[in-house]
């Protein structure tokens, strides 16, 4: 029998399902879930391997993942961080029915290159963050969680998530393996057209893991998505400048 993910809810209002990124869990959306709990019934989504689901495998294809987080949360607007994102998507192509409106913050269609898609990132990088995480896992997080909050909010990152280092506070390696094929593996650009729901791709200038320019690209291979910036931000505007972040989430959720 398949265990149902167990997700934690906050709040009143329409229903906002909140998906975290690579290595953390639904606590480091902080005080932006707080403040979006206010408007919102939020049903904040601890992937498998992580958090309160930390008991349950990671799959390492975006079909199970999405089959084992749909029974658990109401028909509802996605919001989807970088490989939350990517499995928002998903979802949205697997079970229109289900998904209202999608936000992808730090997200596109596929982080890989593909023939088509030159945003993505490099087999070599891919390689060798992999290998990092066999071979120096503790230096590679570090450098991890600087690269994508920058050197003055990993500590409002890690006190969100609960550690005092980040090798304290992400899932086992095993998961966080299976987390990079996942990331790396869905590649969703073959099937933009047919996400019929309003979308938007919220990103920062300053994102040094994707590509600005990717937004744009991603929102236009969609009918009805747009793309906005912020100025400043880099991989995690919802930490570095949430109340931007909450202005444009607010009006598109609207």
């Amino acid at each position: 029998m398949t265990e149902i993910l167990k997700v934690k809810t906050l709040g009143s209002g329409a229903d906002l399902v909140l998906l975290h990124g690579w290595g953390m869990h639904s606590g480091i959306w902080g005080s932006a879930a707080d403040a979006l709990a206010r408007k919102y019934r939020l049903h904040l989504v601890d992937l498998p391997g992580h958090g309160i689901n930390r008991h349950i495998p990671l799959p390492r294809d975006l079909a199970q993942v999405i089959e084992l987080i749909v029974p658990a949360v109401p028909p509802a607007a996605w919001m989807g961080w970088s490989l939350g994102g990517l499995i928002a998507l998903s979802a949205a192509l697997r079970h229109s029915e289900r998904v209202k409106k999608l936000v992808l913050v730090g997200a596109t269609p596929s982080f890989s290159r593909q023939p088509d898609w030159d945003c993505g990132v490099g087999e070599d990088a891919r390689l060798g963050f992999a290998n990092g995480l066999e071979n120096d896992f503790k230096n590679t997080l570090e450098q991890f969680f600087l690269q994508t909050f920058g050197p003055g909010w990993s500590g409002e990152a890690l006190q969100r998530l609960g550690g005092q280092a980040p090798d304290e506070t992400v899932p086992g390696k095993q998961t966080l393996l299976a987390g990079l094929e996942l990331l790396y593996a869905g590649n969703l650009l073959p099937d933009l057209n047919r996400c019929k729901m309003p979308a938007l791709y919220l990103g920062g200038t300053r994102d040094r893991t994707i590509l600005p320019e990717s937004f744009e690209r991603a929102a236009g291979l969609m009918p009805s998505a747009e793309a906005a910036l912020i100025r400043g931000a880099g991989h995690a505007p919802f930490i570095t400048h949430e109340d931007t972040f909450l202005e444009i989430t607010g009006g598109f959720l609207a």
